[in-house]
């Protein structure tokens, strides 16, 4: 190594010490939110813009464009792991660091806790450990659900936002990654026993259905769904969001690489059949439990775990043609639970609590920011006109291909969910009891349009992620 090679940065190390720096400092100054939550927008931006430009085939990049020499392939050794970024890392990298900006910007108008900037900070870094992991004293797929284990750690208190209510929602996430675990272990040894005897299958089988079980647990299907609409139900809402999706973004990738490096899991088990009876589970009882649900919260959270059940069912359709639309769909998820979050978040901040009294005759104070709860949540059941609509019906559309009872199934449990959103548009345009309720201010009703002009834009021309979702595929095509 020259000593030009030996002054060059190392990007694992620096993306890790940049964020675990800024969740240092932001620590500090975590009760100046108008300080933070800006630059905190800026760092998380412009790292994710940088990664999205960032050319793996040049060994040196200006780090941020005008910064010093980054070496782009060196590899962090660290305690017998291996962190080395690659093409297939990037766009999970650049997704998660523009999700977060994304949320951030959000919480300019409404404040998410004061621990939610620096703790998102560690959760970040722990995210950027888990998709740079190429080597460690398992292989890396296999570790997996102690990694989602640890972010889901960090995930409770930033979905706790320092309060000391309904603890059980946030503390629900660590039970899939917990009973994952073990699985993922016994499968190792099994895997560890097959080139000693390549003619024994039985290893094989039972390391496929070990990590096929696994999957499913990390998955949370029906009935190990609780953790999402009792966190939406007593969380702040953007930070509610953001951590749901972060985690799920992991957990797909996660999937892919253990079904890409493991095709005994796929092929040697009935994965698919188990896939598509917790997806089809969990998304007619997220609609059917929508359209029951009095609490916005639990509806949106609800509303959720029906889109989450479909994207289950999708993952189910063999072949790879199953990957893009599990994307798209997940684009479109993204885009309405941010939506939905802008304007709960509002409207929870001016009424200062859940309750019917308080809701009642809402809108016509915050019409904006009560169009947006409707619109985004609206999209999480595939709503015509919302920024879901396409998804699901093009996810239906193959569900129909192989069973069109299945389909029929998750119209009909669309139908209640959307049922839950009427009866609740009702009551927020309906007449104003709280006259003391103050109207929505400039900078909230600003954010609220924007939302409510991207989601539907992509409503209306869904084309606009196709660029996107094609950098995306990178990261689940092997």
């Amino acid at each position: 190594m020259s000593a030009d090679d030996a002054s060059l940065l190392n990007l694992p190390l620096l993306l890790i010490g940049m964020l675990l720096a800024a969740a240092a400092i932001t620590y500090v100054l975590r009760r100046m939110e108008w300080i933070t939550i800006p630059l905190a927008v800026l760092l998380t931006g412009g790292l994710g813009f940088w990664l999205w430009n960032l050319d793996l085939t040049v060994p040196t990049s200006r780090f941020l464009f005008v910064g010093p020499l980054v070496d782009i392939n060196a590899p962090l050794l660290r305690l017998g792991f291996t962190l080395q970024v690659q093409a297939s890392a990037v766009p999970i990298l650049v997704t998660s660091l523009l999700l977060t900006a994304g949320a951030f910007l959000l919480a300019q108008v409404v404040s998410q806790g004061h621990s939610f900037v620096p703790l998102m900070f560690v959760l970040l870094a722990g995210y950027v450990v888990l998709a740079l992991m190429t080597a460690g004293p398992l292989a890396p797929p296999l570790l997996g659900p102690l990694c989602l284990l640890g972010v889901s750690c960090m995930g409770v208190f930033i979905l706790q936002a320092g309060r000391l209510s309904h603890p059980t929602g946030p503390l629900r996430t660590l039970i899939p990654p917990v009973l994952a675990f073990p699985l993922f272990l016994i499968a190792a040894w099994y895997i560890d026993q097959i080139p000693l005897n390549p003619q024994d299958v039985v290893a094989q089988q039972a390391a496929g259905r070990l990590l096929a079980l696994g999957l499913i647990l990390l998955l949370a299907p029906v009935p190990l769904h609780s953790a999402q609409p009792a966190t939406a139900h007593s969380a702040p809402p953007i930070a509610g969001a953001l951590v749901t999706l972060l985690y799920q973004l992991a957990l797909l990738h996660l999937y892919f690489r253990v079904i890409n490096l493991y095709p005994f899991v796929e092929l040697g088990t009935r994965l698919d059949e188990w896939l598509t009876w917790a997806g089809l589970a969990t998304a007619i009882w997220g609609g059917l439990a929508a359209a029951g649900a009095l609490h916005p919260g639990r509806l949106w959270g609800y509303s959720a775990l029906h889109d989450w059940g479909l994207i289950i069912l999708i993952l189910a359709t063999p072949g790879t043609r199953n990957w893009p639309l599990v994307l798209f769909l997940f684009g479109l998820r993204t885009i309405s639970m941010l939506t939905t979050a802008t304007g709960l978040a509002a409207l929870l901040d001016h009424a200062g609590g859940f309750t019917v009294e308080k809701w009642r005759g809402a809108g016509n104070r915050l019409p904006w920011n009560s169009a947006a709860f409707l619109l985004g949540g609206l999209g999480l059941v595939g709503f015509p006109l919302s920024a879901g609509f396409t998804g699901h019906w093009a996810a239906i559309q193959m569900i129909a291909e192989t069973d069109w009872r299945q389909a029929a199934l998750v119209l009909l449990a669309s139908g209640g969910a959307i049922f839950g959103y009427i009866r609740l548009a009702r009551l927020l345009f309906g007449p104003l009891t709280n006259r003391y309720l103050r109207r929505e201010q400039s900078m909230s009703a600003g954010f609220a349009i924007v939302v409510l002009l991207l989601s539907i834009s992509l409503a209306v021309a869904p084309q606009l992620l196709n660029m996107p979702i094609n950098r995306a595929l990178v990261a689940f095509t092997g």
